[in-house]
């Protein structure tokens, strides 16, 4: 299965990379620092130099919580159950029972086996 699944909001800014006010400046202005926030979504509020809290938009903790748009992660989780699931089956508890059991020369065997079907995979894509 090769689903990838990604949030669909922009990624979160790194503390490192947000604007920097002092608290301070929050005290001091907090209006005009909301409004910095609603514009770059995130900033770092600082005390004596160091960031020491983030705050953030609506739009950003929505989007960071999967408030607004949760499909993509219940999509993931559901693709997770059906794996853990197969994954669980009698055929799957033979084969681990199989592996564990398997004398060296068996898993070597098996190792050439699982190299050669890979080298034959990539000679018919063309990647060889």
């Amino acid at each position: 299965m090769s689903t990838s699944y990604q949030n669909p909001s922009n990624p979160a800014p790194r503390v490192a990379e947000m604007p920097t006010i002092s608290a301070t400046e929050l005290k001091n202005a907090t209006a005009d620092v909301f409004e910095q926030v609603a514009a770059r979504r995130a900033v770092a509020i600082t005390r004596h130099d160091k960031p020491r809290a983030v705050l953030l938009s609506v739009e950003q903790y929505e989007a960071l919580t999967g408030e607004k748009n949760p499909d993509w992660l219940e999509k993931l989780h559901e693709e997770y159950r059906g794996l853990l699931d197969r994954m669980q089956g009698p055929d799957q508890r033979a084969a681990a029972e199989r592996a564990f059991n398997a004398t060296p020369e068996e898993l070597g065997e098996a190792a050439v086996w699982a190299a050669q079907q890979n080298k034959n995979r990539k000679a018919a894509k063309g990647d060889a």
